[in-house]
């Protein structure tokens, strides 16, 4: 991960999710950027749909000691709960590729991106409609290819491609690494575009 500064805006990767009796729901990851209290509102998503919900950090543990605040490149648990909403949070509330992110800022999920990929290997050749699981930091969902910049791929090609996920949107930046594979088929890139759409765009696809 490219890890930024204290002083930026919050983003947290969540890696794992645990249910600590006595305690509720605790979140692993690590802090990309920002700083965190105990006690700050953030923004816990995307959801099966791409929404963001509130949440409330009630304690913070970082190397297994409690701790005040977490800042950017520490690996931290945070105790969170739901801020707002009289739903308890479980761990089946969670997936692959969720985040925690400032309060104040307006995060954007995406259901397209384009990445610069370059085939490891492929025993055929990758075209349109190709589908392959694409590894993106914490985010692990199958998506499908949309269009190649050139006729087709073949191992040790490079080319441009436009993927889009399969059953939910998420929450991407560019210049993150991917990784997709298929069987024996891999591929490595970079994400060079996200493609954001509004929710009217979305249905008409």
């Amino acid at each position: 991960p490219f890890f930024r500064t204290a002083d930026d805006p919050v983003e947290f990767i969540i890696d794992g999710v645990y249910q600590v009796h006595g305690v509720g729901i605790v979140a692993a990851g690590t802090m990309l950027s920002g700083t965190v209290s105990q006690n700050q509102n953030l923004l816990l998503g995307p959801g099966k749909v791409g929404e963001f919900l509130p949440v409330t950090v009630r304690s913070i543990h970082h190397k297994r000691v409690l701790v005040d605040k977490a800042i950017a490149g520490q690996a931290v648990c945070f105790n969170i709960k739901y801020t707002g909403i009289k739903e308890q949070m479980k761990k089946n509330h969670f997936r692959k590729g969720m985040v925690m992110v400032g309060k104040g800022t307006e995060p954007k999920v995406a259901w397209e991106f384009e990445a610069d990929v370059m085939i490891l290997h492929h025993a055929t050749t990758i075209q349109s409609n190709y589908q392959a699981v694409v590894h993106c930091g914490v985010i692990r969902q199958t998506a499908k290819v949309l269009s190649i910049n050139r006729e087709c791929l073949r191992t040790g090609d490079k080319g441009l491609v436009r993927f889009r996920f399969m059953y939910r949107p998420e929450y991407l930046h560019k210049g993150m690494t991917i990784i997709f594979r298929e069987g024996r088929t891999k591929g490595i890139g970079t994400v060079a575009n996200i493609v954001f759409e509004t929710h009217e765009d979305h249905k008409k696809k």
